[in-house]
């Protein structure tokens, strides 16, 4: 379908890994199998925010996402055990050391 006149076609950035900067792309499908392209961590501050949504029901607490932040990572450098150790437990509170 040609576009109207005057209307330029927009085109997403390219997102590049937070650890080795390489260009990731999509996931590919094909007939019997997928390739994973990259990860995405969607990630940032938060703070506690309570919703009511009608009178007569109790208030729902959780944790609303104000400064968010994409961390990207290539399919390479998520093969990486470490990498993968560190996105599993991205959030949780650090333990003082003895």
């Amino acid at each position: 379908m040609p576009h109207p006149v005057g209307q330029k076609e927009v085109v997403a950035p390219a997102q590049r890994c937070a650890r080795c900067g390489a260009t990731v792309g999509g996931t590919r499908h094909t007939r019997a199998d997928w390739v994973v392209g990259h990860f995405v961590l969607y990630t940032g501050r938060t703070v506690e925010t309570t919703v009511r949504r009608r009178e007569d029901e109790a208030p729902i607490t959780y944790r609303r996402l104000v400064e968010p932040q994409v961390v990207v990572s290539c399919a390479r450098c998520f093969a990486v055990p470490e990498i993968q150790r560190l996105w599993l437990a991205f959030g949780d509170e650090e333990t003082p050391a003895p």
